[in-house]
């Protein structure tokens, strides 16, 4: 009798259905693993950006000055409201290298004096000069602010590297005056693309708000102003410190956990930033 070798049919539909379950899970997995990986790039993602935010803000506003009923050059607060504030961003210190009588305009700052964020800049940054008037009273001493119209670089401090700054009309400056510069910046929630971002600008030149960080959630960027007793204010010169919000959330909808339904996950982080020459209470 002539055998014949080979599977049954009931034989060949069992394998092929073991074959479709177990390929069946391992797409399942496969697609589980794939949106997990997904989610958790997002997820990194989401907390490098509200940290990134939660440290740019503070150390920008960290800065800020002000004095309860001060002089304006007292108050570095310009508008502060609750998803904006626009304030006089501290960029460099230096000395002046010559002498100055007053209402000269061109002022000397020494190179080898100078620190700060980066160099001076014209038509965007202004200046304080120091104006000390009598050395024995500390009452008189000011900060005059002065414009900055154009910047060059020269050999005029004794022959060693200078800033030769064109500025308006200046008092009396001698040797060693310090000089601060700065620049009127806006940081607020900014909609663009239709998300929400924390956008900033420099005023002075009329820059358009550009977005710096996100996306963030439609109240993403909150500051909440504190006097020096720790409650909220709303005077701009009694403000001591700043609680920052920033809210973000994924740029992608994803599945958590690599399952459930598609979804935008947000994050908060909230810091608080106490101003220079404030007393912390």
């Amino acid at each position: 009798m002539r055998l014949r070798r080979g599977f049954t049919l009931i034989e060949v539909l069992v394998a092929m259905t073991i074959m479709g379950i177990v390929t069946g899970a391992v797409y399942k997995l496969l697609v589980n693993s794939q949106r997990l990986s997904l989610a958790q790039a997002e997820q990194v993602s989401l907390q490098s950006n509200v940290r990134t935010g939660s440290l740019v803000v503070p150390n920008e506003l960290r800065e800020l000055n002000t004095v309860l009923a001060g002089s304006v050059p007292q108050n570095d607060i310009i508008t502060n409201n609750a998803n904006l504030i626009e304030y006089r961003a501290m960029r460099g210190l230096g000395f002046a290298c010559q002498t100055a009588a007053a209402g000269a305009t061109t002022l000397r700052i020494a190179k080898s004096s100078w620190t700060g964020l980066r160099d001076p800049a014209a038509n965007s940054d202004n200046l304080y000069v120091f104006v000390d008037g009598d050395e024995q009273d500390v009452d008189d001493d000011v900060w005059q602010q002065v414009a900055v119209t154009a910047v060059s670089s020269g050999n005029n401090c004794g022959g060693t590297p200078s800033f030769d700054l064109t500025v308006g009309a200046l008092p009396a400056v001698t040797l060693n005056t310090p000089v601060r510069l700065f620049e009127v910046m806006e940081l607020k929630l900014h909609q663009a693309d239709g998300q929400w971002w924390l956008g900033a600008r420099s005023v002075k030149t009329g820059e358009n708000t550009q977005p710096v960080l996100g996306p963030l959630t439609a109240g993403g960027f909150a500051l909440t102003y504190l006097g020096s007793n720790g409650a909220v204010t709303a005077d701009k010169n009694a403000v001591k410190s700043i609680r920052v919000s920033v809210r973000g959330l994924t740029e992608d909808a994803v599945r958590a956990n690599g399952s459930g339904t598609l979804g935008r996950p947000e994050e908060t982080l909230v810091t608080q930033v106490l101003l220079r020459n404030s007393i912390r209470p």
